[in-house]
């Protein structure tokens, strides 16, 4: 077992299944204190009573809330009850995954405004936002572990980014289009904030495959034959994500997970 993990405190969004849910209980089986953020309140306190607890130090907490809130924000560093939550919860935090989002499957011409403004904001605005508020305890982390005398690999604080595989190759879902670009943004963001930091926080995003077992994934084996040879299980996306956490040269990467390769 990598021991570098144990100890480290995790906030992971969209917790309350599938990507989430399967990261955070990996993080948990590693030893990290994790953090659940997700709308659904009876899942939450579902999820929390199975998380593994393998040390002492370990303790497992939730925040119900919709990160649509952020959004409802005229400013972002207000002292709402969401943002003092997650600031609370923020404190001593070494990874923030950034996995909560919408998926949609509409041809352009059948989807409202509502669903446009909703999707961009959800998969796009809102880990900005929640980046935000991470960047100065995440500086904290960073000041604190250039004296620390851990030998372990994973030192470096880390905000991980779930993207698609549909944002930037050639691989497209008819009905995507909006979920493809805010996708995208999310490539974007990644690159910039990771010069930004210049190394003291890191910054990769995942570009998963369509993953079996969500709706998504079972749209693209009826609509696209080409895209079931890029399907990829929660193990394989779960295995990737830990990899790039607990690696501390990785930063900057947009790393691909399309069941033949991982880059």
């Amino acid at each position: 077992m990598d021991m570098s993990f144990i100890g480290k405190k995790a906030l992971v969004t969209g917790a309350s299944k599938g990507l989430g849910y399967a990261l955070s209980q990996r993080l948990a089986q590693l030893g990290c204190s994790v953090t659940l953020v997700a709308r659904n309140d009876k899942l939450l306190k579902t999820n929390i009573n199975s998380l593994p607890v393998i040390t002492s130090h370990q303790r497992h907490g939730y925040i119900r809330c919709d990160l649509q809130e952020l959004l409802n924000d005229e400013d972002p560093d207000s002292k709402s009850r969401l943002n003092n939550e997650l600031i609370n919860c923020l404190s001593d935090v070494s990874i923030l995954v950034n996995c909560a989002g919408i998926t949609t499957h509409k041809l352009l011409p059948r989807i409202s405004r509502d669903e446009i403004v909703s999707t961009v904001g959800l998969n796009l605005i809102a880990p900005i936002i929640l980046s935000k508020l991470s960047y100065r305890p995440m500086m904290k982390v960073a000041s604190k572990l250039k004296t620390s005398s851990d030998s372990g690999s994973f030192k470096k604080p880390i905000m991980l980014n779930i993207s698609s595989i549909l944002s930037m190759t050639d691989s497209t879902l008819p009905g995507t289009t909006v979920y493809a670009a805010s996708k995208a943004g999310i490539l974007g963001f990644t690159k910039s904030l990771a010069a930004e930091l210049k190394g003291k926080i890191r910054v990769n995003a995942l570009l998963p495959g369509l993953i079996v077992g969500t709706q998504m994934g079972s749209d693209a084996m009826i609509d696209d034959s080409e895209l079931k040879s890029k399907t990829v299980s929660l193990d394989e996306v779960v295995d990737k994500a830990i990899e790039v956490i607990s690696n501390d040269s990785i930063n900057g990467q947009n790393v691909i997970i399309d069941g033949e390769k991982g880059r």
